[in-house]
């Protein structure tokens, strides 16, 4: 978030500042820590911080084979079958084979109420 804030312009900074209603100070450094400081007591850090905890875990599952992930799924109780999923890989797995070649459905004539 800090490196964000440092990209952006003074005037940038300012506005910033003056839509949250802090002090606006007289550098970009002090704009810079005034919205740090505010984006934490909002909890924006710490939101920042869990996506980023989120992508790690969801990475580090991606690179486990099925037999591991079976059991860390059994382990946590979560349900390695899920419809949802399943319904959105086979057809993720028919996109990919060319296996639909439906038509999508054609659109009805609109008829007046007179």
């Amino acid at each position: 978030k800090k490196e964000e804030l440092e990209a952006k312009s003074a005037s940038e900074l300012k506005d910033l500042c003056a839509s949250r209603s802090l002090k606006i100070g007289t550098g970009k450094e002090d704009r810079v820590e005034r919205l740090v400081e505010d984006a934490k007591a909002r909890g924006e850090m710490d939101t920042v911080v869990a996506g980023m905890l989120r992508d790690a875990r969801r990475d580090e599952l991606l690179r486990l084979e099925k037999g591991p992930l079976l059991d860390v799924c059994r382990a946590s109780g979560a349900d390695e079958l899920v419809q949802e999923v399943m319904v959105e890989r086979l057809l993720a797995h028919e996109d990919e084979a060319g296996e639909t070649e439906m038509e999508p459905p054609t659109k009805k004539m609109r008829t007046s109420k007179k």
